[in-house]
C-alpha cells in the first residue's frame, strides 16, 4: 500500500532545482516539496518510495520516536530522523499495511520469516491519527 507510489528525479540537485525555482520560484510550494524529494534521494537513491517516505515523516512528527532515539545516538533529532529513513531504505524498518511503522528483518537473512519472507519484528510507532481516524 504505501510502496506503490515511486519518483525518480532526473538531473543533478542543483540542476533540479535550478528549474523549480526558475519556474515556480525559491519559497514555492513546489520548491519545498523538490527539496523534500531530494533530501529522500540522498537516504533512499534514485527511486524514492514517495508514499512511505511520507507517512514515515508523518509518524516522526506525530509521535516521540526521532527525539526518544536522538539521546541514545547522541545525535540531533534531525539526525535521528535522517537514521530513521536510512533504516527504511536497508528494509530494517518497514510502514506495515495499517501505517503503522515496524523494526523488520528483510528476507532472505539469517532471521527473516520462513520461507525468506519479511519479518516484522516489533512495532515501534502507531499510524499517525489521520490515518486512523474515521470520524470524517
Amino acid at each position: 500500500m504505501f510502496c506503490t507510489e515511486w519518483d525518480s528525479p532526473v538531473g543533478t540537485d542543483d540542476g533540479v532545482m535550478t528549474k523549480v525555482c526558475e519556474h515556480f520560484g525559491p519559497e514555492s510550494g513546489e520548491a519545498t516539496t523538490m527539496r523534500a524529494l531530494l533530501r529522500y534521494r540522498e537516504v533512499y537513491g534514485p527511486h524514492i518510495p514517495l508514499g512511505a517516505a511520507g507517512q514515515l515523516d508523518l509518524i516522526l512528527a506525530e509521535s516521540d520516536l526521532a527525539a526518544r532515539l536522538a539521546p541514545n545516538a547522541d545525535c540531533s533529532k534531525d539526525d535521528a530522523r535522517d537514521s530513521v529513513h536510512s533504516l527504511h531504505a536497508h528494509g530494517m524498518l518497514l510502514i506495515a499495511d495499517d501505517g503503522s511503522l515496524w523494526m523488520t528483518v528483510p528476507p532472505g537473512t539469517p532471521y527473516s520469516a520462513p520461507n525468506g519472507e519479511w519479518a516484522f519484528v516489533e512495532k515501534k510507532a502507531e499510524a499517525p491519527a489521520e490515518l486512523t481516524d474515521t470520524t470524517g
